[in-house]
C-alpha cells in the first residue's frame, strides 16, 4: 500500500512544487483544486502516481463527493494533509466591502478547516498522521491593505495550536509554515513582463535581510519537513520561511 498526500491549491505555485517534493519521496499524490488542465500538468510531474480531485474548497458539497471516493480507495494510506489552497486580496478597510471578508474567510480558512474534518478518518487510520498548514507572516505582522487576509491567516495560525494540542493524544502532528513574499501567481507581479518583473523583484528583495523574496522551493522543502518524519516530534509549531522579513 501507497503512502499518500493530500495537497489543496495543487494546481499552481507552491501546491504545485509541494506535490513534486512529496512525488520525489514517494508519495502517491491527491491533487485537489479548482483548474483541472493546470491539475493535469502537475500531475505529469509526480512520478509516483497521483489522482486529480476537482473541486472549490468554498463549496461543502465537493468535500462531501471527494471524502466518500477517498474512503473507497485501498490502495493507498493517506498519511498527510497540505492546507495550502488561499486567497489573497488587497483592500482598504475604510472602504472595502464585508463580502471580501466572507470570501477570504470561506477560501483561507473554513476550507482548510471543512477539509481536513473530512479527511480526520484517514489520518487516524494511519497512525501517524501529519497535517501542515501554509499561512503567512501577514497573520503575524499585518501591512496595510491586508486586514481581511491577514486576519484569516491570524486564525489559521491559532487553529493550527487548537488542532496540535486537541489531536497530539490521537497521533496526529498538526503544524504551519508561515510563507513571506514568493513568487506565485497569488500575486500580480508573477504575470509581469521579465523586464519588469524583474525589476520589482529587485525593490521587493531590499525588504527582506536575506536580499531576495522566496521561491515556491523554499516553502514546498519546509512543508515537507514539517510533515515529514525528521520532524517527528514537532507539533504546534509556527515555522517563519520569509527571508527574515518578520523581523523588520
Amino acid at each position: 500500500m501507497k503512502k499518500a498526500v493530500i495537497v489543496t491549491g495543487a494546481s499552481s505555485g507552491i501546491g504545485a512544487a509541494t506535490a513534486e517534493i512529496f512525488s520525489e519521496n514517494g508519495y502517491f499524490i491527491f491533487l485537489l483544486g479548482r483548474n483541472e488542465d493546470r491539475l493535469q500538468q502537475v500531475a505529469l510531474r509526480c512520478r509516483n502516481g497521483s489522482s486529480l480531485l476537482k473541486a472549490d474548497l468554498a463549496k461543502a458539497e465537493s468535500l462531501s463527493k471527494y471524502s466518500q471516493h477517498l474512503s473507497t480507495r485501498k490502495d493507498v494510506q493517506i498519511e498527510v494533509l497540505i492546507n495550502n489552497a488561499g486567497q489573497f486580496q488587497i483592500e482598504d478597510f475604510a472602504s472595502g466591502s464585508l463580502e471580501t471578508w466572507k470570501t477570504q474567510f470561506a477560501v483561507n480558512l473554513f476550507g482548510a478547516v471543512a477539509w481536513t474534518q473530512a479527511c480526520l478518518p484517514f489520518l487516524l487510520k494511519s497512525g501517524r498522521g501529519s497535517i501542515v498548514n501554509v499561512s503567512s507572516t501577514l497573520g503575524a505582522k499585518p501591512i496595510t491593505g491586508t486586514s481581511a487576509y491577514s486576519a484569516s491567516k491570524a486564525a489559521m495560525n491559532n487553529w493550527t495550536q487548537a488542532m496540535a494540542l486537541e489531536l497530539g493524544p490521537k497521533g496526529i502532528r498538526v503544524n504551519a509554515v508561515s510563507a513571506g513574499i514568493v513568487d506565485t501567481p497569488i500575486h500580480g507581479f508573477h504575470a509581469l513582463p521579465d523586464g519588469e518583473k524583474k525589476a520589482v523583484l529587485d525593490n521587493m528583495g531590499k525588504l527582506q535581510p536575506l536580499g531576495r523574496i522566496g521561491s515556491v522551493q523554499d516553502i514546498a522543502k519546509a512543508i515537507y519537513f514539517l510533515a515529514s518524519p525528521d520532524s517527528a516530534w514537532t507539533t504546534g509549531a509556527n515555522l517563519h520561511v520569509d527571508g527574515g522579513i518578520n523581523l523588520t
